[in-house]
């Protein structure tokens, strides 16, 4: 039975992780398609679901909230990544929607370099 957990868990945090892989390929695209605001949302969506993918592989109860730095906290972030983790947790809900703020590109750029470092760290940790 142990066995079967064992398996059950690497596929729980592989999707998470795959999943986090396609959010950040929708970011990028929407970059590429002046989608700035949708951009930003996918950035954090890919870095939450990386983030609770190694908390699944390391065996932590998974938290059920979109805050990256209380995520972090949970596997031990590096300490330079939760100014940006923390700015990305905010404009999640802003870049849904249109009345609280537009993004520029360059500002979009940075967070796509952000989560690719992110997401970078989270795969040398599982």
């Amino acid at each position: 039975m142990a066995n079967k957990k064992s398996v059950d868990e690497k596929e729980e945090f592989e999707k998470w992780f795959i999943q986090a892989e396609i959010d950040f390929r929708a970011s990028r695209n929407s970059l590429k398609s002046g989608d700035y605001g949708s951009s930003v949302f996918w950035c954090q969506q890919a870095v939450e679901k990386g983030l609770k993918a190694l908390m699944i592989k390391e065996g932590k109860e998974l938290v059920r909230v979109h805050d990256l730095v209380r995520l972090g906290k949970k596997v031990n972030l590096p300490e330079k990544f939760f100014d940006v983790s923390s700015k990305l947790s905010v404009l999640y809900t802003d870049a849904r929607y249109p009345m609280f703020r537009e993004f520029e590109e360059g500002e979009v750029d940075s967070f796509i370099k952000f989560t690719e470092e992110v997401l970078e760290w989270i795969k040398e940790k599982i």
